[in-house]
């Protein structure tokens, strides 16, 4: 619960959206070792789990989705000024 208690206390501006972490499944996902040694298959964080994890985001700051889309794509746009350049991309 920590987690969320910071997603939701964190100032906006320092809040980016990112895929890189398989090994860190969303709650919806996770396995307990008993589960996982009973035979379920951990699950893993994957790029298209990002629009739920954006709602629960939101919802958790009390905004909207567009208004965390809109700042986590400008925050990751500071942070990572040639990201602009690969967002036509595609």
């Amino acid at each position: 619960m920590q987690l969320r208690r910071l997603a939701a206390a964190l100032p906006l501006e320092a809040l980016v959206l990112e895929t890189d972490a398989p090994d860190i499944p969303p709650h919806w996902l996770y396995r307990t070792a008993g589960q996982r040694s009973a035979g379920e298959r951990q699950g893993r964080n994957e790029p298209g789990e990002l629009p739920r994890i954006a709602a629960v985001l939101a919802q958790l700051r009390g905004i909207s989705l567009d208004e965390l889309a809109q700042a986590t794509t400008r925050n990751a746009l500071a942070a990572l000024p040639r990201l602009a350049g690969l967002m036509g991309a595609g």
